[in-house]
């Protein structure tokens, strides 16, 4: 005997969090099937601190806010700041404000000698921005009908383009600093991917409460809401059974007319008794090259600068080498009781989490960086507690496969309207923006298979 449900999700990452809720939305009866219970943050010391600290983007006219509002979730868990987020270079700290008005005259201020340039710059990118937006709204498969022609400039790489603005290598590191903390994937980025990322940023940065583990609840509870059911327990494997698929956990067995892949893209093929590589033959060079390392620190109130707004995040290349392995991601909690913590996150490559002395040689760096940014460090630390990089937590990506678009990679085997897979891998350089999309456009496949009468 197995429980049926129209659609089966493995996982509970935020992509398929998103596709269960869409799907659900419609009357489909969805059942979310995986390892649900993982904290979304932890007490130390009388801190509450993130696991992860995450960067939540595009609340306001970008993919994620679309989302909400469809689905009927209230965006007033998400915190505001005036400022979202800084980018520090070694002579000042830029604001990145939404909308154009302050974040010209920021951009003004900073890049005098090519203001022009830059303005002209930042025009294209919100015009090559508005063209996914526009594509990603046809239908799940746009991104292969429009392959043949494409949009010509998204193949350029960004660094082409920043390069022409002039010899002010500042604007450079400011546009890189950016770039590299956004994206699921290192290394170049093309002018599309690009204009996605620094657009998404710009139309808000917003924190809450428990990271991105906190939006995986909520979105979890609006599908239970919506009257889906949320399953905590490992699959073993994935079977067909006559018209329907076959999910089986050391205890139960669901069926289901089709199946999402909300974990990594190998694991999900391998639950496959029939071979599940077949459904990935284009996207098995995908694999997780960088993983984040983190350390919290527990401050006193008072050791926390009044300039340094509340959710301030921060990006610092803490070698000042402007390299995407060497930038600290920082957040700042809002006060609670007196206190707060700020997070600080790098990436650590896969090879470098294989060696403690390593490690340790990264996180003495990273605090040097951070003793550079917040001189009161010292003083006012009352919690220091490093999370070591986990292999099951985000990763950034790298693959050998062509940038579809100059945006990302979509395995087209995988998208058939009854195996579908949604994940950073989909489009890993589109950062928050692409976990968003990637739900969206595994929920409008299924839907198409559904409506054509696939099994």
């Amino acid at each position: 005997m197995e429980t049926a449900y129209d659609i089966l999700i493995i996982g509970s990452e935020i992509s398929g969090l998103i596709s269960g809720a869409l799907l659900a939305k419609t009357g489909a009866r969805v059942a979310v099937v995986g390892d649900i219970s993982r904290p979304a943050s932890y007490e130390k010391n009388g801190y509450i601190f993130n696991e992860r600290p995450f960067p939540i983007t595009g609340l306001r006219g970008g993919p994620l806010g679309e989302v909400l509002d469809e689905i009927g979730l209230s965006k007033g868990v998400f915190r505001d700041a005036a400022i979202s987020y800084q980018v520090v270079l070694p002579d000042e700290r830029i604001d990145i404000y939404e909308g154009t008005g302050l974040f010209h005259e920021e951009l003004g201020r900073c890049f005098p000698r090519y203001i022009d340039k830059v303005y002209a710059f930042y025009s294209q990118t919100a015009d090559l921005s508005g063209k996914i937006d526009q594509i990603m709204e046809l239908n799940p498969f746009s991104f292969r009908l429009f392959l043949p022609s494409g949009i010509t400039r998204g193949k350029k790489s960004i660094t082409d383009v920043i390069e022409r603005i002039g010899p002010d290598q500042r604007f450079q590191a400011f546009i890189k600093a950016q770039l590299s903390s956004f994206s699921f994937m290192p290394g170049g980025v093309s002018l599309i991917a690009a204009s996605s990322l620094l657009e998404s940023s710009r139309k808000g940065i917003y924190c809450m409460e428990g990271g991105s583990d906190a939006l995986r609840t909520l979105l979890m509870k609006k599908i239970k809401t919506l009257g889906g059911d949320i399953i905590d327990a490992r699959v073993k494997d994935i079977s067909r059974n006559g018209n329907r698929w076959l999910l089986r956990t050391e205890d139960e067995a669901f069926s289901g007319r089709a199946v999402i892949g909300n974990i990594d893209a190998t694991t999900f093929c391998n639950l496959f008794h029939d071979g599940g590589k077949k459904y990935l033959r284009k996207a098995e060079s995908i694999e997780k090259a960088f993983y984040p390392l983190t350390i919290n620190i527990g401050v006193k109130e008072d050791g926390i600068p009044a300039g340094m707004a509340e959710n301030v995040v921060m990006l610092r290349d803490y070698k000042g080498e402007s390299l995407s392995e060497n930038l600290l991601f920082m957040q700042i909690s809002p006060a609670v009781n007196g206190r707060r913590s700020i997070s600080i996150n790098c990436r650590v490559s896969k090879y470098d989490c294989s060696g403690k002395e390593r490690l340790q040689e990264i996180t003495e760096k990273m605090l040097e960086g951070v003793k550079s940014l917040f001189p009161f460090i010292e003083i006012h630390t009352d919690v220091l507690d490093i999370r070591p990089p986990e292999s099951g937590w985000d990763g950034i990506y790298t693959t050998t496969l062509s940038q579809r678009m100059g945006v990302g990679v979509l395995p087209p085997e995988l998208v058939r309207g009854e195996v579908v897979f949604a994940g950073p891998e989909v489009f890993p350089t589109l950062g928050f923006d692409g976990l968003v999309y990637s739900g969206k456009m595994a929920a409008a496949a299924v839907l198409q298979g559904l409506e054509k009468g696939k099994p």
